[in-house]
């Protein structure tokens, strides 16, 4: 445990292993007792870098928000991450470099760049970032506990490795279903390599496996995501683990007018417009071209609906061009936070498009808690986790997969009902109250790690 900075830490040395170098390395510790200021690693290597507090349109995400949350207590937080952004594909810091931001430190991990999602460019930087954050780490002061997301297994090996050396909790967070999410990019005419691919990932996935083992605890975005955690880890659940949603904040003030004509002037559209926006990476996760065949459907019957794919990615320019000849389809490319605000006031209907693979149909991305938050009606193309939570709530329609009439079918008959629209609208706001509101969940999440942090040792390790 670590109290205020007065208590003078003293390197010690754990018992040495001679099959891990890592117990040759000195960690930090604190001789008081009693501490009440931790602290806490938040440790997400692709997530962008939080905006200013005061900046408007302002998004929130979840290791940067619960890192805010841990430092409004008190505590002392650093939050790391990549040096190079997934996103951008850019360096956002030269080599290991610290930064201040707000109220916790942002820690950027040193590592070579990549340009593709999907190659050995990606691999040697997932390698470079676990060795390059054990080498930061060996120098550091010994957190009372880290919380690491499961991507890159490399890091997130890497992370558990130090605390189980330096005997510090480590919770791991489940984002993603790596490494199965590879399974998802066969072809449909290899459907049936699908099981004995993830069999033979899984095998080779000793990694993650040890992580998952040796963690204190895992956290994830839903109960069969947490569940395909332990299954890996080869345990049952406890109340250490816990299930945190994949949030977003509740919208304040309408955005100002001048915000609302200048996304409009952009991306030529009328205040008439009725809008259905699809906001994310513009990559092979979702089925454009669905959306796309129901918005040629409805360009005679709704000549002011209109389509906005918002965001940036890998399949950008092939989707202009695929929308080339329906101009009610609009691919505005990146949007920033507040241009993202205004879209959310203007759009009526949010387009969850993802193919209904285990990844999707397991989860509740952030996406869906966006929509709820703007007050959209969710068009939902799978079932799943999501496609439930449509059906139970009443908050928008599900329609089939790769359905293009059964979908312009849908949006006709909730464009010609501007009650039901308002209707379905109104309970995605209070299903986002419920449960997606970052007001709530981040606090109770920072309560979760708390409690694990306290824990003595040996329930903690």
């Amino acid at each position: 445990m670590f109290c205020d900075r007065d208590c003078n830490p003293q390197p010690v040395r754990e018992q040495h292993n001679p099959f891990d170098m890592l117990s040759l390395w000195p960690f930090w510790i604190c001789p008081g007792k009693g501490c009440s200021i931790l602290e806490y690693w938040i440790i997400q290597a692709q997530e962008n870098p939080a905006a200013p507090r005061n900046q408007p349109g302002r998004r929130e995400w979840r290791s940067n928000s619960l890192a805010e949350t841990l430092a409004d207590r008190g505590h002392d937080v650093v939050r790391w991450r990549s040096a190079f952004s997934h996103q951008a594909k850019s360096f956002l810091a030269s080599g290991n470099t610290d930064q201040k931001h707000d109220n916790y430190v942002q820690r950027f991990i040193a590592c070579p760049p990549y340009q593709r999602h999907i190659g050995p460019a990606r691999l040697f930087n997932h390698r470079a970032l676990g060795r390059n954050f054990l080498s930061v780490a060996r120098n550091a002061r010994r957190p009372d506990l880290i919380h690491v997301g499961n991507v890159p297994i490399a890091l997130a090996h890497a992370v558990t490795r130090y605390g189980k050396m330096a005997g510090c909790p480590v919770v791991i967070d489940i984002r993603d279903l790596w490494p199965d999410v590879y399974a998802d990019l066969l072809p449909s005419r290899l459907s049936g390599l699908r099981d004995p691919l993830i069999a033979n990932l899984h095998a080779l996935s000793f990694r993650l496996k040890w992580a998952l083992r040796n963690a204190t605890a895992v956290t994830a975005l839903t109960q069969p995501y947490l569940d395909w955690a332990l299954a890996l880890a080869g345990r049952d659940q406890t109340d250490k683990d816990a299930i945190f949603e994949m949030c977003y904040p509740r919208f304040g003030a309408v955005p100002p007018s001048t915000d609302l004509d200048t996304l409009r002037a952009r991306l030529n559209l009328t205040p008439q417009d009725q809008i259905a926006a699809y906001l994310g990476n513009i990559g092979h996760q979702s089925d454009f071209q669905t959306v796309i065949a129901a918005a040629r459907r409805l360009a005679d019957q709704f000549p002011n609906f209109k389509v906005v794919i918002a965001g940036s990615g890998p399949r950008e320019d092939e989707l202009r061009q695929q929308a080339a000849d329906t101009p009610s389809v609009i691919v505005s490319g990146w949007l920033e936070g507040q241009e993202i605000a205004a879209l959310l006031h203007i759009a009526d209907i949010g387009l969850i498009a993802f193919h209904p693979v285990p990844n999707y149909l397991l989860n509740i991305p952030n996406k869906f808690s966006e929509y709820l938050a703007g007050g959209l009606a969710i068009a939902c193309g799978l079932g799943g986790e999501m496609g439930a939570l449509v059906d139970e709530t009443g908050c928008g329609f599900r329609y089939p997969p790769r359905d293009g009439e059964t979908l312009s079918n849908k949006l006709a008959a909730l464009l010609s009902d501007p009650m039901t629209l308002k209707k379905m609208g109104s309970q995605a706001r209070s299903l986002h109250a419920e449960r997606f509101d970052g007001a709530q969940v981040y606090p109770a999440f920072a309560d979760h790690l708390e409690r694990l942090a306290a824990l003595p040792k040996d329930d903690a390790l």
